[in-house]
């Protein structure tokens, strides 16, 4: 069994699903494993050789005929056809824009999407970066608003991915060490992955955290939570059932929230717990401002879809730990079975719209 693991085209992606410490432990169990090279991943391709991969030139997966494509994130617009099976996070299952012609492009070509999303073993998915999208999403808003109270710049200009996780740690602590406001926040989602880890990104930052779930959530004390200083949504809605604010709840005289950090960050979904934006943020400029609280007091928002790519290192680590033991049991696993049935399913969807 060959892989290839391809460079990113996303120009800001350093992240990799397989590191090298995990890339040997599959060539350890015979799998093949080139590597394609890379300026911006954030192992180096020496690191890969050391362990015994094989170096191609980035763009190899092109013109592969025999291989399985390992990658992360959406491939480019070319070529037309995909002829052979990828593995990556694609984006389409749930007719986002662009998903027909997606599949197109396998149809055609005769190739094969394992989406990492829809890998699932015994209803729960094998690999995921959950925890560092809500540890990341979490610290970057609680950097802002520290930066706000203590009338220093932040972050609000724009951010680039880190070379580990030390660096924003060192941030927040300096910044609360010279804070001397009460602060409360307030984590939605608190026992999932996102939730426990934006929970211990703001702890670290001297915020007093209310932890609430599904039993805190199911009938909404809005204003015990309009009641925090920062709001962070870790709960991803897939049916109606949640709004945790309304753009009228910003002008409330009891909202106290300066700061709301969206990791889910699903603002084109009939079923947003958060309606008052209109697109996710980006790196280049991570908050919005939503206009003043009950309290007039700036109420900003934050919400990047690829938080997780901020910590290249520490989120491929987490995530290729998990993903190393799916790839283990390639292509006949259950979760793989599971994920061709999803594309199948949705090739015949396509077919039929």
């Amino acid at each position: 069994m060959k892989f290839i693991l391809r460079d990113e085209a996303r120009a800001t992606e350093r992240r990799t699903p397989v590191t090298p410490n995990d890339a040997k432990t599959l060539l350890g169990a015979g799998f093949e494993i080139s590597v394609e090279r890379s300026g911006k991943r954030i192992f180096t391709d020496a690191e890969y050789a050391a362990v015994g991969c094989n170096l191609v030139d980035a763009g190899a997966w092109l013109t592969a005929t025999d291989a399985t494509i390992l990658g992360l994130k959406e491939l480019p617009e070319e070529p037309a056809e995909l002829k052979v099976p990828f593995i990556h996070f694609a984006h389409i299952y749930k007719k986002q824009t662009g998903w027909e012609a997606e599949i197109e492009r396998f149809r055609r070509g005769g190739g094969q999407l394992y989406d990492i999303e829809y890998l699932v073993k015994e209803r729960r998915r094998v690999a995921a970066f959950g925890y560092w999208a809500g540890w990341m999403g979490a610290a970057l808003a609680a950097w802002r608003l520290l930066a706000r109270w203590n009338g220093v710049v932040g972050p609000e200009d724009g951010v680039g991915s880190f070379e580990s996780r030390a660096e924003v740690e060192g941030i927040l602590r300096e910044l609360s060490a010279e804070c001397v406001k009460p602060r409360r926040a307030v984590v939605i989602g608190a026992k999932g992955r996102s939730g426990t880890g934006a929970t211990e990104a703001l702890k670290l930052a001297g915020f007093e955290v209310t932890e609430w779930d599904m039993d805190e959530t199911r009938d909404l004390d809005k204003p015990a939570l309009m009641g925090h200083d920062l709001l962070v949504n870790c709960v991803l809605m897939t049916g109606p059932g949640l709004q945790l604010l309304a753009r009228g709840d910003i002008s409330n005289p009891l909202n106290f929230i300066q700061m709301v950090s969206d990791v889910s960050c699903d603002p084109f979904s009939d079923f947003n717990p958060l309606p008052i934006y209109e697109a996710p943020t980006g790196w280049d400029a991570p908050f919005i401002s939503l206009g003043q609280n009950g309290i007039r007091e700036e109420m900003e928002l934050t919400a990047i879809d690829n938080l997780p790519s901020l910590l290249p290192r520490e989120a491929s680590e987490d995530f290729s730990s998990q993903m190393v033991k799916a790839l283990l049991t390639y292509p006949n696993g259950e979760e793989w079975v599971a994920a061709k049935a999803t594309f199948e399913a949705t090739v015949a969807r396509a077919g039929d719209v």
